[in-house]
């Protein structure tokens, strides 16, 4: 296989991927790195033709614009990469600016027939291929592990290459004493190949890393309410089996919470559903700003959550209900100019010692919760079973609740008629 045959075949998977990138692009517009990518495959594309027509058009074109859009490609796939692994753009402007001032000196030493040319617009590649390997090194997520390997080792190969044709081209320079780019040297066409090869598998690399990222996003909001953002049903049912295994392999306590609004019903009369709606979503932000980034907060029904803690046994979830429950009844809502003020019940479990379900963890807590409203709501009552377990001896619940701190306000919740477990 020639050059220009080479060519032909990479301008095809081009323009097949950029088909593909820009469709997955506008299909989900929340996937940024997606659109980078679609941009630093379509500048390929264009490199591509250009260099593909050297001979038939102006060097100006072929190479010295070729070699600029190739700058432009590397530049969209790092920043594009580094939304998948970062999330973020770029801190600062000085990476933009320095490669536009390499672009600008390439092209005077261009135009002005000015040696090393070739060398001052491909170490920038370098620089990019470098940090975009760092990128992968550092991501940590596990369905990127796989693409960020394949993808590191490309971009360690195609600096190989690279290297190999600054020292292949600074030869030339110094044999010739000409400014222009050995483009005939048959070592300078086979390394040209090897970088269309391995600009053939970045491409699927592109594809593979969007894809990934589009379907997590897809299964995220399959298991995400989308009124408050939280945990859905489905999703904490699939969460709560593999919780469940690992306290019992751990023998580490998990409660759980339900929790349910007061006299929800007359909030949607008297301020609408747009009202009852905003109850919901402050509820969902309060719980969230107050509990763990371990713990866990879904909507099971309409005016139902359910909170699940790792690593906490009843007694000291009871505690830190007991703070959410008062930061509640002092939560104002705002919606269309009135305050809506809410409280809520709960009913808390935890996992037994021995051959204890979900589905009857489940039960009890629901059975806790429906005691807190016999009570007269906006209380806290606890599964009768986990009164009478041992408590750990080693704090469960260091960032939120000591076991100290729990004993203490055990007392003064069962001294105030807050807490009414049933011994």
């Amino acid at each position: 296989m020639d050059l220009k045959t080479s060519f032909v075949f990479l301008f095809i998977a081009l323009a097949l991927y950029a088909i593909v990138l820009a469709s997955m692009a506008l299909a989900d517009r929340r996937v940024v790195g997606v659109r980078w990518l679609a941009y630093s495959v379509l500048i390929e594309l264009v490199k591509v033709v250009l260099q593909a027509m050297g001979g038939n058009i102006p060097r100006l074109l072929s190479t010295m614009v070729a070699n600029e859009l190739n700058l432009a490609a590397f530049f969209s796939m790092y920043i594009g990469f580094r939304w998948f692994v970062l999330r973020e753009p770029l801190r600062s402007r000085r990476g933009p600016v320095a490669l536009l001032v390499v672009m600008a000196a390439y092209c005077a030493m261009f135009v002005l027939h000015i040696p090393y040319g070739f060398q001052v617009a491909t170490l920038p590649v370098l620089w990019m291929c470098g940090i975009t390997i760092r990128l992968m090194v550092m991501q940590k997520e596990e369905r990127f592990r796989l693409p960020a390997r394949i993808t590191t080792a490309l971009l360690l190969a195609h600096m190989v290459l690279l290297s190999y044709r600054i020292v292949l081209s600074a030869e030339i320079y110094q044999r010739s004493r000409s400014w222009a780019v050995p483009v005939y040297d048959p070592r300078w066409n086979y390394s040209m190949m090897g970088i269309i090869i391995l600009s053939n598998c970045l491409l699927i690399m592109y594809v593979w890393f969007a894809a990934a990222e589009m379907y997590s996003t897809v299964e995220a909001t399959a298991g995400m309410d989308m009124l408050t953002s939280c945990m859905n049903r489905r999703a904490l049912m699939k969460l709560a089996g593999h919780e469940v295994a690992r306290s019992e392999r751990t023998l580490m306590p998990l409660a759980i919470v339900a929790v349910d609004i007061d006299h929800f019903k007359s909030v949607n009369d008297t301020y609408g559903h747009g009202g009852g709606d905003a109850a919901l979503c402050a509820l969902v932000c309060l719980l969230k700003a107050r509990l763990r980034s371990a713990d866990v907060v879904a909507r099971i029904g309409g005016e139902e959550f359910l909170l699940l803690l790792p690593d906490t046994d009843g007694i000291a979830a009871a505690c830190v209900v007991n703070e959410l429950l008062v930061a509640v009844e002092n939560m104002p809502v705002d919606y269309e100019g009135s305050v809506i003020k809410v409280t809520v019940s709960a009913g808390i479990t935890q996992r037994l010692p021995r051959g204890d379900t979900w589905t009857a963890m489940m039960k009890r807590a629901d059975r806790a919760l429906y005691a807190a409203k016999a009570a007269g709501r906006n209380c806290l009552e606890i599964d009768e079973q986990v009164l009478h377990l041992p408590r750990r001896p080693a704090p469960a619940r260091q960032e939120v609740v000591s076991i100290a701190e729990a004993a203490s306000k055990e007392s003064s919740m069962r001294a105030s008629g807050i807490w009414r477990g049933r011994a």
